[in-house]
């Protein structure tokens, strides 16, 4: 709202200062007590007043004229108008009053009627008030109260005294603070960087190579699926090279196509990574072809798993697999068992019958060592350390060995001489699963099915580790009878001694089957 939208009434007069506005109101005072008097008085000569002149407000001591804000007329009322003015008016056709005119403010200081002394005592202040009042553009209110009062004073106030020694104390000690503050961050990047060469050496981040030739020799052994990172890494970790970038480079200046094997070298202490490189890359031998066979494994896998790494087709590798042309007993009617567990390197010319034998040297020698050379009694041991491999944990070996032998007793009164195993009807079916149904178990047909045929199935179910082969040559003596697996993801096996026992875990079984059917493989 702007002033063309007030009334044309003249705005009150707004005061530079509190002693301004007393005088004005003093003056107002006097001016009105005079006009009410001449125009009491025609003889005096005083100004004649309109019939038709508006009626203006008297003065009333009990509501005095409000003060207005200092931010100009209106202050802070909800709808901006000028005060009402309690002067009383002449005729806009009438000649100025003796009243109106003592409130002019354009007019000369002697004009005004003259006033009486003011004898009250006002408190001396400093300076011009108008000056100290005045605020300058960009001045800082910083010497303001924050209560909003203004600090008033003579000019004559002491300053507080400075304490130098308070002030050197307290700049020595922020010099102190300032001195720990950079000593400890230097210290810090100090160990930072220690660490990072102690972690760059340990890892082998640099490119440190040893000058060789070496030191003791020592046996690696390289993991399936390690890479030349990860290799490099441990062999930094053994003191065999000094980095592991130098061994990764070394590997890509070797100029082979090969790739290194899973299996055990030998190398040096200090060696130079460029000689490492080419004994694991079997830089300069006679080039290898690299097998491995399974825990468990049936005998088709080991077949596969040869065709896959060599030249020969799977036809070639199962006729060249009859037992009649190796040394295993007569019993075997065909390989399956007898292909020890293990990592195998050969020659790329090796023949079939050589990879073989290669293969079946472990078992052969583990009889040898056991002390078994009756053909017989070995195709009986690798036959119970079969179903041990396929039905146990490690640890759980010889117990279940132990309890196959107790099965196998005809006298016993709870198999009468049926070993009663799933794994052996499961192979016998020829498919790779956990269950099986009633009939498959009442199934005559099947020679593996140790459910209606007593004693121990025609042969191996699979390949035996040496350990389940020590197993079946020392079983643990027991009176169990029967155990069962309850969980196939953690292996846990439970052991009983009579068929009721034995029938509540086979419950457990079940409800873990329901909840794991993927696992259990049932549709």
């Amino acid at each position: 709202m702007t002033d063309n939208h007030l009334p044309d009434d003249s705005s009150q007069p707004q005061f530079r200062s509190r002693r301004e506005r007393r005088e004005y109101e003093r003056a107002l005072l006097q001016a009105r007590s005079g006009s009410r008097d001449t125009s009491h008085s025609g003889e005096d000569g005083g100004l004649p007043v309109s019939e038709d002149a508006e009626p203006r407000p008297e003065y009333n001591a009990e509501f005095p004229p409000q003060p207005l804000a200092a931010d100009g007329p209106g202050g802070l009322q909800s709808t901006p108008r000028r005060p009402v003015d309690y002067v009383p008016r002449q005729s806009h056709t009438e000649p100025q009053g003796i009243a109106y005119e003592a409130i002019r403010h354009d007019r000369a200081a002697g004009e005004l009627p003259e006033l009486p002394e003011d004898t009250r005592d006002y408190p001396e202040l400093s300076g011009n008030v108008d000056s100290d009042n005045v605020k300058h553009p960009g001045e800082s209110s910083s010497d303001e109260n924050p209560l909003g009062y203004m600090l008033v004073g003579d000019g004559n106030m002491p300053l507080p005294e400075i304490d130098e020694e308070e002030l050197k104390t307290r700049k020595s000690r922020k010099r102190r603070r300032t001195v720990v503050m950079l000593t400890s961050f230097a210290v810090f990047l100090g160990l930072l960087a220690i660490v990072g060469i102690a972690v760059g050496q340990l890892v082998g981040w640099n490119n440190k190579d040893f000058p060789g030739p070496g030191g003791e020799e020592v046996a690696f052994e390289v993991n399936p699926g390690e890479g030349p990172i990860l290799i490099g890494n441990r062999l930094v970790e053994e003191n065999i090279v000094a980095s592991t970038n130098a061994f990764r480079d070394a590997i890509e200046a070797t100029d082979t196509t090969a790739h290194i094997q899973p299996g055990e070298y030998t190398l040096r202490y200090e060696m130079p990574a460029r000689d490492a490189a080419e004994v694991l890359l079997r830089v300069g031998v006679q080039g290898m072809n690299y097998a491995h066979v399974n825990s468990g494994h049936r005998i088709d896998d080991v077949f596969e798993h040869i065709a896959d790494r060599t030249d020969y087709s799977l036809e070639e590798i199962e006729e060249a697999a009859n037992p009649d042309n190796f040394e295993v007993p007569a019993e075997a009617s065909t390989l399956e068992g007898y292909i020890a567990v293990g990592e195998y390197h050969f020659p790329y010319e090796a023949s079939l019958q050589e990879i073989f034998e290669i293969m079946i040297a472990p078992t052969m020698d583990e009889f040898e060592r056991l002390g078994i050379t009756d053909e017989a009694e070995q195709h009986r041991l690798v036959t119970i350390a079969s179903i041990v491999e396929a039905e146990a944990r490690p640890e759980d070996y010889a117990v279940v060995a132990g309890i196959i032998e107790n099965r196998l007793d005809r006298s016993n009164p709870e198999t009468a001489g049926l070993l009663q195993i799933d794994a052996t009807v499961i192979y016998g079916m020829g498919v790779r699963q956990l269950q099986f149904s009633s009939e498959d178990r009442r199934d005559e047909s099947n020679e593996y099915n140790t459910y209606v045929h007593r004693g121990l199935p025609p042969g191996p179910i699979g390949a035996p580790s040496i350990a389940a082969l020590d197993a079946a040559a020392e079983p643990t003596d027991s009176e169990y009878y029967y155990w069962i697996t309850t969980n196939i993801e953690t292996g846990e096996t439970k052991f009983s001694t009579t068929l009721s026992q034995h029938q509540e875990y086979q419950q457990e079984y079940r409800a873990y089957c329901d909840d794991n059917p993927d696992i259990c493989g049932r549709d």
